[in-house]
């Protein structure tokens, strides 16, 4: 096969991937498809996908080829130790124009107790991690590509994955579309209409369970100002809690009777 032919083999395996990715209707349904189409283009041995909340918490994994008691240690003692460098609670922000690969040869790597006990313990020799982001920058979901056979991630591989990975980006972005909140208040009331657009992003930002500490990080703004924003947002919906706030942001209007 010439070398054209295999270029237009590879664009054609990059579209179909591209497609089916684009049927996923959810993260993790997204995250298999990633992970099966990748593993045709970009082989590895085990993989790990968690999935990150507002508050960076992690509300949900899928793992393959690995048992679940391995990512159990990680996250009941090594994600949260003092040394926060193998930590998936990072200040990770999404770089405009960037793809950021965290590419590890554990056997090069400096030996912290991490790496005997639970890196080489899994056999692992190399991964290759990446985040997906929201629609404010924040990651919401972690996925690792782990080989425990002695054969790095190729440059050809990892420039195929910047490839992939803005357009993957793309569409995970979709399913943090915030606009639910701010589409049910375009059928605006004396009451939702005072909110400024920065007291609905914050309104926003409050129904998807967000804490103001993390919406202060997420909007760049002082966690004193956020306060102050949302007691404007309580003061003007006569609201006193965020549950109280969801139900008057999304309750239907009453119809015109005529």
């Amino acid at each position: 096969m010439v070398a054209s032919e295999r270029a237009a083999v590879q664009w054609k395996e990059l579209y179909d991937f591209i497609s089916i990715c684009g049927e996923a209707h959810n993260p993790k349904n997204l995250a298999i498809n990633i992970l099966n189409g990748i593993g045709r283009l970009c082989p590895f041995d085990q993989a790990l996908v968690y999935f990150i909340d507002g508050n960076r918490n992690i509300c949900g994994q899928y793992l393959m080829n690995i048992d679940a008691s391995w990512s159990n240690m990680y996250l009941g003692y090594y994600a949260n130790t003092e040394d926060h460098k193998y930590s998936y609670n990072t200040e990770i922000r999404e770089e405009p124009h960037k793809v950021v690969l965290r590419v590890k040869d554990w056997e090069n790597e400096t030996s912290t107790e991490f790496v005997p006990k639970y890196i080489q313990a899994r056999g692992l020799k190399y991964s290759c991690g990446f985040a997906l982001f929201d629609l404010n920058g924040n990651y919401r979901t972690i996925i690792s590509l782990d080989r425990v056979t002695k054969r790095e991630f190729s440059e050809a591989e990892l420039e195929l994955l910047r490839q992939l990975i803005p357009q993957i980006n793309n569409l995970h972005k979709n399913f943090y579309y915030q606009g639910f909140i701010l589409n049910a208040m375009k059928h605006e009331t004396d009451e939702t209409e005072k909110l400024t657009t920065r007291e609905a992003e914050i309104a926003n930002l409050l129904c998807q369970g967000v804490s103001a500490a993390n919406i202060s990080r997420t909007l760049y703004i002082a966690q004193s100002t956020t306060y102050k924003h949302i007691a404007n947002i309580y003061e003007k919906l006569h609201v006193s809690s965020q549950q109280e706030l969801l139900v008057c942001l999304l309750r239907k209007p009453e119809p015109i009777r005529i």
